[in-house]
């Protein structure tokens, strides 16, 4: 070929690798081919003549197995014409099969078409026999008439694999039945031992189900068993061979030949690994004339390789210095391609200098790349890492939010409708009490008295509902919460008993909150006797105040808390304490951990759901017998100015029931006996009452009776309006007309984010006759007052 390179660098000669190719196909090629061509044939008449073999001993197998069946077919023909089975006398017949047994090695056996067997030479005569039948063998032997053999199967009182050769038979009487020659399948397998096949050889019958019958190798393990689909799909014929692979993956060449008497295969099976044997020997031949042209060839290639050895060791020193990065010179060479081969290393060595220079160049730029990239990657982990906390958090904030809603709504609608059901409950009982007097018998007494407790307490469980759920309506004002813990201290001690000491621990310059102090009163005693019930033998209640702050760090961990300073109360006891699973699940209500009928589960779920109405956060710290804390964190009110002093707890004298002066109340109530209740109860106070079920209705008696001195409405009533457009409607006619509103349940007519609007008067469901009369009556002696 032409050189790229001038022709003085390349020297003379021609290429090596013609020099060598030319030489390996002269030397090597026939050889191959004649040693190949020879050994092909010989493999070839070796397996012609290994498969003709095999068939001839599949042929001869196949042959001795019909002489075994047709003497047993003849042994049975003459049990046919026995005088004891022609007359019947079948325990003459037993004796006979009992002695061809015994000569012979046959089992004899009788039996009716229907399969009942009459004669077993297998057990004694009158033995009970089970009931055997081959019904596509029998159906056989009676349409030929003449003997028929069986394929494989286990018999019914040996249990063993068997054969069985029958044909029919008359008695003198006009009977029929079906007389059988029974026998073990060994003796198929010895008829094939005694052919001498040769070693290695396997030797098979196969039944006309495709079932093994005998074999002369793992006769155990093979009897009875199919065989395989390629194999039966190559015995269609009388006779042939194939190539398979036999049980356990060996490869095969069999050969097969059909019984003539009984339709079986017999099955010839020569391990591939005998016809190959001479090929290996001649393979191996093959390789020994290979070796000893290749010791040939490498003489001569020694011959050649002198002749561009020199050139050679020249282009490896030249090779060897480009490794190292040396400047290469040109050097002539004998042969052609050596000196080009030394021509493209020089023009290498020198774009491998120039390469590496702008390389290093580019490794620089590469590596403050690199820094960089990594540097971004790990602030953009971080963010992801960041993003992925705060979706989780997200996710868990809004599962609550959507548990809380259900909660809420499952609250709401019960309570408006337990409520109303409450207050006529509770009114009726009142009216009841008060019809009775004090003479009324004792019993009646306190039947009243019971259903009035229960009632009271049924209304505080729907209030505890609403508190969870934070639907309650709270009514929040500036507290000092220093002064209301220390008003409760004596409260506290009377509730929990004596049993347990109270102690208060109040912050100096303690913030004011912005809380409704009756139910953080109510939270308080809740917590109260949750500990007294943790600390069964007594111990020590602590109540303490404190400013607090609540940073950005905290607020992402906990549900709906935002960061802020608050006025935190804690109560901590020196009780049992909480399991981590206790503690986890302590907020949640019907949660309790006091046996059945002791507890609803919703003492800390109130707190918990006042403290999240309220903008604040509820917490527990608790471990097993360290005893628990529970802190309250209530928003902090900010605006300057007195606050008023909360009532004292417990302390606090209840409304006095004021009688009426006969003013007018116009009382609007949709739910018919929570009206007759309202109405009897200010009747009886001394009012006069006015009812309406709808607003347009009350809006006309407005009209008509001039006189009405206060408006009593419920928040939720049917038709056109609510409690709040009526009592608007009112507004626009008579400003001055006080209106006080009752609800058991409303979210957003007076009620919003939890707190009333401000200047409303509510008195909430269920109600007591005395506490509306005397509601009625504040609100009309504080109007009269202001006019």
């Amino acid at each position: 070929m032409d050189s790229p390179f001038p022709s003085r660098l390349a020297g003379p000669g021609r290429p090596v690798s013609v020099l060598l190719a030319g030489f390996a196909a002269a030397l090597v090629l026939p050889i191959l081919l004649a040693f190949g061509i020879t050994l092909w044939q010989r493999a070839e008449a070796d397996r012609a003549e290994l498969e003709k073999t095999a068939l001839e001993a599949a042929r001869s197998a196949a042959l001795a197995v019909d002489r075994e069946l047709a003497g047993l077919s003849t042994a049975l023909q003459v049990l046919t014409v026995s005088r004891e089975l022609r007359d019947g006398n079948l325990r003459g017949f037993h004796l006979q099969a009992s002695a061809v047994r015994d000569r012979l090695g046959l089992q004899v056996l009788l039996r009716r078409r229907d399969g009942v067997q009459l004669v077993n030479s297998r057990r004694e005569w009158a033995e009970p026999l089970p009931r055997a039948t081959l019904p596509d063998l029998d159906a056989a032997a009676w349409e030929h008439g003449r003997p028929v053999v069986s394929d494989f199967f286990i018999g019914a009182v040996s249990g063993r694999p068997l054969f069985s050769v029958q044909c029919p038979v008359r008695f003198g009487d006009g009977r029929e039945a079906i007389l059988a020659l029974s026998l073990p399948v060994e003796r198929i397998r010895q008829v094939l031992l005694d052919e001498g096949a040769p070693e290695g050889w396997t030797l098979a019958v196969v039944d006309g189900a495709g079932k093994v019958l005998a074999r002369t190798t793992r006769q155990d393990e093979f009897v009875g068993q199919p065989t395989m689909l390629t194999l039966r799909a190559h015995m269609g014929g009388q006779g042939g061979t194939w190539h398979g692979t036999a049980a356990g993956g060996v490869p095969v060449l069999a050969a097969y030949a059909a019984s003539q008497f009984a339709g079986w295969r017999v099955i010839v099976a020569v391990p591939v690994q005998q016809l190959t044997a001479p090929l290996r020997r001649s393979a191996n031949l093959l390789i020994g004339a290979v070796l000893a042209v290749l010791l040939a060839a490498g003489l001569l290639a020694f011959l050649f390789a002198r002749s561009i050895a020199l050139p050679l060791q020249s282009l490896a020193k030249q090779a060897a210095a480009l490794g190292q990065g040396e400047k290469l010179r040109p050097a002539p060479a004998r042969v052609r391609e050596v000196g080009e081969i030394a021509q493209a290393m020089v023009e290498a060595s020198r774009r491998l200098r120039a390469r590496e220079a702008e390389l290093r160049t580019l490794n620089a730029g590469l590596e403050r790349h690199v820094e960089e990239r990594t540097e971004e990657l790990v602030l953009a982990n971080a963010r992801l890492r960041q993003e992925a906390e705060e979706r989780e958090r997200a996710e868990a904030q809004f599962r609550q939010a959507q548990k809380m809603e259900a909660v809420g709504r499952l609250t709401g609608g019960l309570a408006h409708d337990f409520n109303n059901l409450l207050t006529v409950v509770i009114g009726n009982l009142g009216l009841l009490r008060r019809q009775l007097g004090p003479e009324a018998p004792e019993r009646l007494l306190r039947a009243v008295h019971g259903a009035d407790e229960g009632a009271r307490r049924a209304a505080e469980l729907t209030r505890r509902l609403l508190a969870f759920s934070r639907q309650q309506a709270l009514a929040p004002e500036p507290v000092e919460v220093n002064r209301l813990v220390a008003g409760m201290s004596e409260l506290l001690q009377r509730t929990i008993g004596e049993e347990v000491q109270v102690e208060t621990v109040l912050a100096g310059g303690l913030w004011r909150a912005l809380v409704d102090p009756n139910q953080l009163e109510s939270a308080l005693l809740n917590l109260a006797v949750n500990a007294r019930d943790a600390m069964p033998e007594g111990g020590k209640l602590t109540i303490e105040t404190a400013n607090a702050y609540l940073d950005e760090s905290y607020a992402r961990t906990r549900e709906e808390v935002k960061a802020g300073q608050y006025v935190m109360v804690s109560v901590s006891d020196t009780g049992t304490g909480m399991t981590p699973e206790v503690m986890a699940k302590a907020f949640e209500p019907f949660f309790t951990t006091k046996p059945v009928g002791k507890g609803t589960g919703l003492g800390l779920s109130q707190v918990y759901g006042f403290a999240k109405q309220s903008g604040g956060h509820a917490a527990i710290y608790s471990e097993p017998g360290q005893g628990t804390v529970v802190k309250l964190y209530l928003p902090r009110l900010r605006e300057a100015g007195p606050a008023p002093i909360p009532p004292t707890a417990g302390t606090a004298e209840p409304l006095p029931a004021a009688a009426g002066r006969g003013e007018t109340v116009l009382v609007v109530e949709d739910e018919p006996m929570v009206r007759d209740v309202a109405a009897a109860a200010l009747e009886e106070a001394g009012y006069r009452v006015l009812l309406a079920a709808e607003g347009p209705a009350a809006l006309e008696l407005l009209e008509a009776h001039p006189e009405i001195a206060l408006l009593f409405t419920d928040v939720v009533l049917t038709g056109p309006m609510n409690g709040k457009a009526l009592a608007d409607a009112v507004a626009a006619r008579r400003p001055e007309l006080p209106v006080l509103f009752c609800t058991g349940y409303t979210r957003n007519a007076i009620i919003h984010h939890g707190r009333l609007d401000a200047g409303v008067e509510l008195l909430n469901k269920p109600y007591t006759g005395a506490a509306l009369a005397a509601k009625i009556r504040q609100m009309l002696d504080a109007g009269a007052k202001r006019g």
